[in-house]
């Protein structure tokens, strides 16, 4: 059960349990809800805290299987970079708005991006994740996400994105995406459009 905030800063009395009809009931300071996690704010700061050690470890376990020098060819690591990000941007529609206002998360899938992103080009850790990034041609998670976010709010009212009106939603949603990361990489160079 999800008790609202206290007066102490959200945090539930210790070993709190409620009991209805006969089943007790463990008072938390977040719910997870379809694989989601929300905290007492509504927000989803508890769900990246729970996700990105799980995504990173994941990655890395799976960019062990990847040697640096030689090893498998760009196929492979394009595979590996999308079972990380398939695992990151589950519910995307719904957090992508609030990531890019939790400094925290974004700072976190920022992280995981930078990881995944060197990992596919067989770089090492001083390779700067924007280089990495661009030579993979893997935009950021942040932006992938807000993709998804746009493709989920113009889809339904289309065919189910079946057809080529969904299709025109994807590619329109795809260029927005390079627009961004194209603009977010330019202000990285100091460079004007």
């Amino acid at each position: 059960m999800w008790v609202c905030r206290r007066a102490d800063h959200g945090t539930p009395p210790a070993g709190y349990r409620l009991r209805l009809e006969g089943a007790e009931i463990g008072v938390e300071t977040s719910m997870k809800y379809l694989g989601l996690t929300l905290d007492s704010h509504w927000t989803f700061g508890a769900h990246f805290k729970r996700l990105a050690p799980s995504v990173e470890a994941a990655a890395n376990a799976l960019g062990r299987l990847l040697r640096r020098l030689g090893g498998p060819d760009v196929g492979v690591r394009r595979l590996y970079a999308g079972v990380v990000r398939s695992r990151l941007l589950y519910g995307a529609p719904i957090w992508a708005e609030n990531l890019m206002t939790n400094r925290r998360s974004l700072l976190a899938v920022k992280r995981l991006h930078r990881t995944v992103a060197i990992w596919a080009v067989r770089g090492l850790r001083n390779v700067l994740a924007a280089a990495a990034a661009v030579h993979a041609g893997f935009p950021p998670f942040e932006l992938q996400a807000l993709r998804c976010r746009e493709i989920y709010l113009h889809t339904p009212d289309l065919s189910g994105g079946i057809g080529p009106v969904g299709a025109n939603v994807r590619v329109r949603a795809r260029r927005v995406l390079l627009d961004r990361w194209r603009a977010s990489l330019d202000t990285r160079a100091g460079t004007p459009g």
